[in-house]
């Protein structure tokens, strides 16, 4: 797992299932990132880039919440929300924010 001190802007991979009933990594950006903790479960602004995933979804739809995200090998967060007037952004929770509520129960 990666740590927050560890995520950067930049290119990133998101691992869902859309066809086939098999996962697959697509590609994605993260814009920017929220260390503030004012929304705990809106670390990220993320970006859908690839194409493919643009074409059959047209980028985050209902279901993908939880989809994990890797950067350098590591899982580092989740998606949890879509941007309703840009479906191709939404947010993504640090993977320590998800470790800590499942141990504290929020």
């Amino acid at each position: 797992m990666g740590l927050k001190q560890e995520i950067t802007t930049g290119d990133v991979s998101i691992l869902c299932t859309v066809q086939d009933g098999e996962a697959q990594c697509y590609d994605a950006v993260i814009e920017e990132i929220d260390y503030s903790g004012t929304d705990n479960t809106r670390n990220m602004t993320i970006r859908i880039t690839d194409p493919d995933l643009l074409f059959i979804t047209g980028g985050i739809v209902q279901g993908m919440s939880g989809s994990p995200i890797l950067q350098n090998g590591k899982l580092i967060d989740a998606v949890t929300h879509v941007f309703v007037d840009d479906p191709s952004q939404g947010y993504a929770i640090f993977c320590e924010n998800m470790v800590r509520y499942g141990i504290t129960g929020g």
